[in-house]
This record gives C-alpha cells, sequence and structure tokens, in this order.
C-alpha cells in the first residue's frame, strides 16, 4: 500500500449520488448557514459532489445514527455525550471506478463514535488507512 497524505483524498473524487435535490447554484443564491435554517430546510440545500455534501444524505444519517446507538451516544475514548461524530477507521478506495466507497457503505465494525476533541486529536497523531480495492 502506498504512503498518502491527508489531502491525497482530494484528488479523488466521491461517487455521484443520486439525488433529487441536485439543483445548479445560480437557484440558491446566498444561502443562510445551516444552524440558521428552520426544520426540513437541510434537506432541500444543494450538493457539489463532495464528501461533505455527502454527509447530508439519508443514508450516512441512518448509518450515523445506528453508529451513535451501537456506542450509547457517548465518545468510546472520553465517555462524553457532547459534539459526538462518527469517525471511519478505514477508508476504500474502489480503483475500478476511481473513487472511495460513500460513507455510507463501509461495514460498521469500521466505525466509531468520537467527540470532536477525540476525532481532531487522533486525525493529529495518526493517518487513517487507505484500502485499495
Amino acid at each position: 500500500m502506498a504512503k498518502t497524505d491527508t489531502n491525497s483524498i482530494l484528488r479523488y473524487r466521491y461517487p455521484s449520488v443520486q439525488q433529487d435535490r441536485r439543483i445548479p447554484n445560480e437557484r440558491y443564491p446566498q444561502q443562510p448557514p445551516p444552524d440558521k435554517l428552520g426544520p426540513g430546510t437541510i434537506e432541500q440545500l444543494p450538493t457539489h459532489g463532495t464528501y461533505r455534501g455527502l454527509l447530508f444524505d439519508s443514508r450516512w444519517k441512518s448509518k450515523r445514527a445506528e453508529i451513535l446507538i451501537r456506542d450509547g451516544n457517548r465518545c468510546v475514548i472520553c465517555n462524553t455525550q457532547a459534539d459526538l461524530q462518527v469517525h471511519h477507521r478505514q477508508y476504500h478506495f474502489i480503483k475500478a471506478d476511481n473513487q472511495y466507497k460513500p460513507p455510507w457503505d463501509y461495514p460498521a465494525h469500521l466505525m466509531i463514535t468520537l467527540c470532536k476533541n477525540c476525532h481532531v486529536r487522533g486525525h493529529n497523531k495518526f493517518k487513517i488507512p487507505i484500502l485499495t480495492l
């Protein structure tokens, strides 16, 4: 496996996800930040094919909820319940498709619940392995 840095992920595209809400940007001139939106409006925001855009997909939300419940809605390192995030312990790059797996297609054992602080600290200490399939 070749040695990669964290910016190497940006060289490859993530899968183009079929979504009905994919609308050209000119339809959304200046969107307010997500924390200023009312309930349900986040689903109306366009995605732009990035990893961050995939995190708004209902399949990721479902997988994320599954992992949070499995881990008792607590960080597995410090046991806090604040600012929880789901961390991928490994990324899979599909060589034939020249893209990474979407975030919801990983098995549950490759994901853990971390608080924001432990997640950042972990990324600063360790590189996430990338498995080429």
